[in-house]
């Protein structure tokens, strides 16, 4: 009796534990408004990752305005997102374009995260994938960036095959199963542990078009 008393409390507050500790946020890939993030932050939000630079090559000039308005909606914690264009080719130089254009302005972030998916935008050789997203990464951290990769297993097999390059950098990882959780997580790419789950992809809240987040 004792016994199962306990483990009912033990599982209690284990679930109570993770229920508490468990913290949401948004991706943006659009200007977002003060204001909306101010509504999300209400409704228990509390990060944003913000799309900093676009799979044709570009800056996103939305960039550095939403990022200030994550910040005075309320957001405790704010990342950047970088869409690269492997067919565009000189990585460096992308990351160089991204950071710049974020530093030049004044904005003020977190993280740098990596977006690798969608066989569409990289080359058919993972060797040349490999070399390209390394590039990335060694520019972003030789520019004092923070960095860590987007992707998922279905994206990242085809277009970098076995490879563990970049596995020492934080993995935020996709998988809309809309449960706020990494029960699901299955290693790959030397990834054993995930930090961020995008668990709800492109839903509208708060009059905004996001992504949904959990860690």
């Amino acid at each position: 009796m004792h016994v199962q008393f306990y483990l009912i409390a033990f599982l209690l507050s284990s679930l109570f534990f993770n229920l508490s500790f468990a913290t949401y946020g948004v991706d943006v890939s659009q200007a977002t408004s003060s204001s909306s993030f101010s509504c999300m932050v209400s409704n228990g939000y509390s990060f944003a990752i913000i799309r900093c630079y676009q799979s044709n090559g570009r800056v996103d000039s939305n960039a550095v305005s939403t990022v200030s308005h994550a910040w005075s909606g309320g957001m405790k914690y704010v990342d950047v997102y970088m869409f690269p264009c492997p067919t565009c080719g000189n990585a460096k130089q992308q990351v160089t374009d991204a950071v710049n254009n974020l530093r030049n302005n004044g904005a003020k972030y977190g993280m740098f995260w990596l977006d690798i998916e969608g066989t569409q935008y990289w080359y058919s050789s993972q060797s040349t994938n490999r070399q390209f997203a390394t590039d990335l990464a060694n520019q972003a951290e030789a520019m004092g960036q923070v960095v860590g990769v987007y992707t998922s297993k279905s994206q990242w097999d085809p277009i970098m095959g076995s490879w563990s390059g970049l596995s020492k950098y934080a993995l935020w990882y996709p998988h809309y199963d809309g449960s706020a959780s990494f029960s699901d997580f299955v290693a790959f790419g030397g990834w054993t542990k995930p930090s961020i789950k995008q668990y709800q992809g492109d839903v509208t809240l708060c009059s905004s078009g996001v992504d949904k987040n959990y860690y």
